[in-house]
């Protein structure tokens, strides 16, 4: 009977997953859906508190690991602490198959003596580690980082400690896909189930569905993968190249142009505006080239009849080709693919409203 921590796999018994990743074409969402430990009576012979806390690295989010606290619960010898957890681990990132990869190491901490025992329940009073759970964007994730670490650093200081094991994920982002990922194990000799035999029931639950039962003496993590095809122009609104385009747009729009001098000025500085935003936007690596190229075409669009009011699509025909500078910012041709690629986008943001809505994540 093995002992320690399984390899990360994919639950092939699972609900089909909503939407399925495409590389450079969708972006994706990592929550710990569930999680939960075990010990035997005499582990540790004492044993009072077991604390559970999550670190992400991401080559798509280069910046030092995030961690979170997601429990501090009371031992039960012989009884699973069935942690009933969903928080978001990270925001919504590209799936990007360029030397991407995610890392999510998931820790259980043994804490023995009683010295922290009022502390922990005025954290508990005040619910502060759900704060610390909690996962709405990368900036406060860091700064929730820094937090979680004194407070674990404090909690060893006061009471001793010992690791019970590691669950570590480590993923290609190439290889990524939306659905159920488990991580499981024990610190003594146990009975494993195949993973073949695992599945997410209709309750959500882990379950063995040889014997029809939940994995009452393991510890394990699960983790879902969620997936949308485009972000929003919402999402993007305090970006500065996106402001620096609506700005821009705007003001062409507002504008009352007499002269044929002052629409080729505009022109100009409109042409202008796309190289530096593209140009801008491609620095950040939390965003897909094919929306990037998607928002400015939409702008484009909107644009081009204020610019262009006797080339309409309608007027000078699909099969137009674009001008060259145009063609190369927006990466299409014609005036036809350039319609095509804002009605895609268009439909692109109902999917991911939609599936927004289904994931219950509006607002994150």
């Amino acid at each position: 009977m093995p002992t320690g921590a399984s390899q990360p796999f994919y639950l092939q018994d699972q609900p089909s997953p909503p939407f399925n990743l495409e590389l450079n074409n969708s972006y994706f969402l990592v929550k710990l859906h569930d999680a939960q430990a075990f010990f035997q009576a005499n582990f540790l012979g004492r044993a009072d508190l077991v604390t559970f806390s999550s670190s992400v690295t991401s080559s798509l989010q280069p910046n030092s690991p995030t961690q979170s606290l997601h429990q501090i619960s009371t031992i039960q010898r012989n009884t699973p602490c069935h942690l009933g957890l969903s928080t978001n681990l990270t925001e919504w990132l590209p799936a990007s198959p360029s030397d991407s990869s995610l890392g999510i190491n998931i820790k259980y901490t043994v804490l023995q003596g009683k010295p922290i025992q009022k502390f922990v329940d005025h954290i508990k009073q005040a619910d502060l580690v759900a704060k610390l759970s909690l996962r709405p964007d990368w900036a406060v994730a860091v700064k929730v980082t820094d937090i979680v670490g004194r407070l674990l650093s404090y909690l060893a200081q006061e009471g001793s400690q010992q690791n019970l094991f590691t669950l570590v994920m480590d993923f290609n982002v190439a290889e990524l896909k939306t659905g159920y990922h488990l991580v499981y194990g024990s610190h003594s000799d146990e009975d494993w189930p195949s993973p073949q035999f695992l599945q997410i029931d209709a309750d959500k639950r882990l379950r063995d569905k040889t014997s029809g039962s939940l994995l009452s003496r393991l510890s394990y993590a699960v983790i879902q993968v969620l997936g949308i095809p485009r972000f929003g122009q919402e999402k993007f609104r305090d970006e500065p190249w996106w402001l620096l385009l609506k700005t821009v747009k705007e003001n062409i729009l507002d504008s009352v142009i007499t002269t044929e001098l002052e629409r080729r000025q505009k022109i100009g500085e409109w042409l202008f505006v796309l190289r530096r935003v593209k140009e801008s936007a491609l620095k950040r690596g939390e965003f897909l080239l094919s929306e990037i190229e998607e928002i400015i075409a939409a702008a484009q669009v909107e644009v081009e009849t204020k610019l262009h009011p006797g080339s309409t699509a309608e007027a000078a025909g699909l099969g137009d080709e674009l001008p060259d500078d145009l063609q190369e910012i927006l990466g299409v041709e014609t005036e036809g693919e350039l319609q095509k690629l804002v009605r895609d986008y268009q439909d692109a943001l109902d999917i991911s409203q939609q599936l927004l809505e289904q994931y219950k994540l509006l607002g994150d």
